[in-house]
């Protein structure tokens, strides 16, 4: 299941001008942007609009071939840190097959269009440089081999303007490696669901087996105790319904009580802290019995005893009154966006890696917008070829 990178890391004299900033979210015209001010930089080949394809492919050919990526033929050891926290990961291919034989476990639903959409353009394109982050019940044994070469200097050391420091090892001995990670009967994915699918589209569009390049997804192995859960944020805007006026009427169907701005930071399973006219509350969900662990989620409590009965929330994925806003965006910023648009703001206990696992176990999926796995694996600095 899991091989070598077979494939290019950046060089680290190019590694300022190609690592792309953190993309996750970011618009069409926010990718535009980036490559207009800087035609170096890797957000070209995922700037993934039809328009923009036939650029991409000149981009790759060049970089390719000019010395900014470097081929390579083996694992890489990762390590990613920003505000405190650091995670060391192993870069390497997956089989796509193990996606669909429940090797490869998701939390999150996906939409067919969106993974045709994606296989159409790593098909044009014919690479990728943006890993899938995925993770695994740690191992002593792994986790010794990665300590033992990451004590030692990098071959890139790479700080970007979003606060995040990047450093990147290759693993000398990938026999050794890969007897190890043969132990990992399961990985899950954190970030790249959509990537993912489309990878799996495009492996049998292209009726591809695990030895040919449309048969593997890049990707960045991280131990599960290493992961760090930021959950989201939401906030309603009801034009019917003054936040004073949802306020109250939770205040009728629950004990709601009076917090400070400091009290949502360190919210409580089980709580909701809620922002409402001008002020931070706090609420203890109703227990329920028979819930699956999808269900029992505080993410799913929120919208079966808050966002669906008491306003009028049916589906949370597409009600265009419903936004969301990562966790790592400040509560401060949440509460003055509440303000400007007179809307109400909630937050919850983010899942732990745990239950991520759990849930993708038992074959169900997460609310949308449950997890927002941080620091964000770095695209720019490994790529793949995919056809």
């Amino acid at each position: 299941m899991i091989r070598p990178l077979t494939g290019y890391v950046v060089s680290p004299d190019a590694a300022p001008r190609v690592a792309a900033p953190v993309v996750e979210d970011m618009s069409e015209d926010e990718r535009r942007a980036i490559v207009e001010a800087n035609p170096e930089s890797s957000v070209e080949l995922l700037y993934e609009a039809p328009v923009t394809r036939d650029t991409a492919r000149h981009y790759l050919a060049r970089v390719t071939s000019d010395g900014t990526f470097q081929p390579t033929s083996d694992y890489w050891l990762y390590r990613v840190s920003k505000a405190g926290h650091q995670q060391v990961g192993i870069v390497a291919e997956i089989e796509v097959a193990s996606y669909g034989k429940g090797r490869l476990r998701p939390h999150e639903n996906t939409r067919h269009e969106v993974a045709e959409a994606v296989a159409d353009a790593h098909q044009e394109i014919g690479a990728t440089t943006h890993p899938i982050s995925l993770t695994y019940r740690h191992d002593d044994p792994i986790d010794e081999l990665v300590a033992e070469v990451v004590s030692s200097p990098p071959a890139l050391d790479l700080s970007t303007p979003d606060g995040r420091r990047q450093e990147a090892w290759p693993y000398p001995d990938s026999e050794a490696l890969s007897a190890a990670l043969a132990n990992i009967d399961v990985l899950y994915i954190a970030d790249g669901h959509h990537r993912t699918a489309g990878k799996a589209v495009l492996a049998e569009r292209l009726s591809a087996g695990p030895d040919q390049p449309a048969g593997r997804l890049l990707a960045v192995l991280f131990p599960d105790n290493q992961m760090q859960i930021l959950g989201y944020h939401r906030y309603l805007h009801m034009p019917d319904k003054s936040p004073e006026a949802v306020s109250e009427a939770l205040s009728r169907q629950f004990d709601v009580r009076p917090i400070s701005l400091a009290r949502t930071g360190s919210v409580k399973q089980g709580d909701l802290c809620f922002f409402a006219g001008g002020e931070w509350h706090e609420l203890t969900f109703r227990p329920e019995e028979h819930l699956g662990p999808a269900a029992a989620l505080d993410a799913s409590m929120l919208q079966s005893q808050v966002l669906g009965p008491i306003c009028d929330v049916v589906d949370p994925r597409t009600d265009p009154r419903l936004n969301y806003l990562p966790g790592i965006v400040d509560l401060s910023e949440l509460a003055e966006t509440c303000r400007d648009q007179q809307a109400v703001g909630f937050v919850t206990r983010p899942p732990t890696i745990a239950d991520v696992m759990t849930v993708a176990d038992s074959g169900n999926v997460m609310p949308p917008k449950s997890t927002w796995f941080s620091p964000k694996v770095g695209a720019g600095i490994f790529l793949r070829r995919v056809i």
